[in-house]
């Protein structure tokens, strides 16, 4: 595509002069070289975006300047087949303002597909955005036409320009559509009839647009330069198997793991949790029997499984790897990391990934949100910090016809009581939806629960609100036990204090 535009500009250039002097066939050979151009050089804008890479140098430099040739020339309006898009009739005003939406979506934030379908999309959707002048109108977005910037929100607009070369983009009445289409019923054509959604449009995608288009987000918190490193696992399967320990996760769902603690027949005291070591007085049978000699010392025991499960557990390779990221800055919201190996393909925006600070015992979790690629810098991407610590589990969905699925690997947030927020599961983004009841399978005790609000969805994962109907023999214990982790409880203490703090200002 670089090639081809290149050599529609230079047709373009060429064909000028003749245009100056009124001439109607160069006129239309000119909005034709242009209209191919700009389409052209999209592709690459495309291209570009979709390898979080920057446009190329001077781009926009070339793009505002065609632009201005026709609207100085009277072509903006033309219409002009385009053989490459199945004979699609654009002009090069669309065309132009296809670009800019795809420049304005916050493509760093979009998986490679999302961009795609973005990009598919703007084709039917420029007629609804608009380029100004300074003179007749304002907008959430600034153009200085006569440098080589994208367009970027007027607020942050820092350079002293003329005003003459200032354009404003605005694509905020697409946002309000996309707002109404949101609130539709499934299946409900949308009320303004030329307002054409392609078919299966994500949902997470269209409210992505909205706040890029509508409005300005504003950071919740200031960034603190920071220096250091910390660990990371990516993906939901990843960060499970940490967070459980490495646990093997069909050993996990199943409970073949024993407890010396919980639910183990053979460390209990007999049926009713009676002790057979105490013996009543009218026992003929305990009068001359050393009971102390009999009495299964469950704590060596326990001991003694904790001992192999963890030589086992070394022995064994990772089976997810983990990676050592540089922090570049940190707020309480996340961090901003820095890759200078390769960077995984694992690593897109929307994907759960775990995070283990030094000196911290516990995995985080986190979600990336953007992700930036620099020839001499590596990759950069941001990290939002979803929850402080998270327990590993499986979750099954329940037919309403009878039948489960398999259990799959899912995630219990806490609950965060300074925010009000409850308790969440994090699962796969397919098979889960809003009024679904769940069979939850923490380390073998199953719980029943129902999923009664989707908090957020991403191309990844889905985290859901839920609450237990019919809570599992024994799983208020296994709480209580989690919580009452002696080596760590005192050293946690004021670590959970300044969490709670914090989580409260998000």
């Amino acid at each position: 595509q670089n090639h081809l535009a290149t050599g529609y500009k230079a047709v373009t250039m060429q064909s000028l002069p003749r245009v100056k002097n009124m001439d109607k066939e160069a006129k239309k050979l000119c909005q034709k070289a242009i209209h191919r151009a700009i389409s052209e050089q999209s592709q690459v804008l495309l291209r570009s975006f979709q390898l979080y890479y920057p446009a190329p140098a001077n781009f926009w430099r070339e793009m505002h300047l065609l632009y201005l040739i026709a609207q100085r020339f009277g072509m903006l309006e033309l219409p002009t087949v385009d053989p490459e898009e199945d004979n699609w009739e654009s002009s090069i005003y669309d065309q132009y303002m296809r670009a800019l939406l795809l420049s304005t979506a916050k493509p760093n934030q979009l998986r490679q597909t999302q961009i795609q379908q973005v990009y598919y999309a703007a084709r039917y959707w420029a007629r609804f955005a608009s380029v100004t002048d300074a003179k007749s109108a304002s907008g959430l977005f600034v153009i200085d036409v006569t440098t080589d910037y994208p367009p970027i929100y007027q607020s942050l607009m820092r350079r002293t320009t003329l005003p003459h070369n200032i354009r404003y983009f605005d694509a905020s009445v697409i946002s309000d559509h996309l707002r109404v289409l949101l609130q539709l019923p499934q299946g409900q054509p949308h009320p303004v009839a030329s307002f054409f959604v392609p078919d299966r449009f994500p949902a997470d995608l269209t409210r992505i647009l909205i706040q890029a288009w509508g409005v300005l987000a504003e950071r919740a918190f200031t960034r603190i330069e920071e220096h250091g490193s910390l660990s990371l696992c990516i993906g939901l399967s990843a960060t499970h198997y940490f967070v459980s320990g490495k646990a093997d996760f069909n050993r996990m769902v199943s409970g073949s793991v024993l407890d010396p603690e919980l639910n183990n027949p053979f460390l209990q005291h007999g049926p009713g949790g009676r002790r057979r070591d105490i013996y009543e007085s009218n026992d003929v049978w305990g009068l001359n029997v050393d009971t102390s000699k009999l009495k299964l010392e469950k704590d060596s025991v326990g001991g003694e499984i904790e001992k192999h499960a963890e030589q086992r557990l070394l022995a064994e390779k990772d089976k997810y790897p983990q990676y050592s990221c540089e922090v570049v800055n940190t707020s309480p919201g996340g961090f901003c990391l820095s890759w200078h190996q390769d960077v995984p393909h694992q690593v897109k925006t929307g994907e759960i990934v775990g995070i283990l600070e030094k000196d911290k015992s516990h995995w985080s979790i986190g979600v990336i949100r953007w992700v930036k690629q620099f020839k001499d810098e590596g990759v950069r991407m941001g990290v939002e910090l979803i929850a402080p610590k998270a327990e590993a589990c499986g979750t099954q969905v329940i037919h309403k016809k009878g039948g489960v699925t398999e259990f799959m690997r899912t995630l219990m947030l806490p609950e965060l009581r300074a925010i009000g927020q409850p308790a969440t599961l994090i699962t796969p983004n397919i098979a889960f939806h809003v009024g679904y009841k769940v069979n939850i399978n923490e380390s073998g005790l199953v719980s029943k629960g129902q999923l009664i609000k989707q908090v957020t969805s991403t191309a990844s994962f889905s985290q859901f609100q839920f609450k237990m109907l019919v809570p599992a023999a024994g799983r208020e214990e296994m709480v209580e036990e989690r919580s009452r982790n002696p080596a760590d409880e005192e050293r946690n203490k004021t670590q959970d204090d300044d969490f709670d703090s914090i989580w409260s200002s998000l």
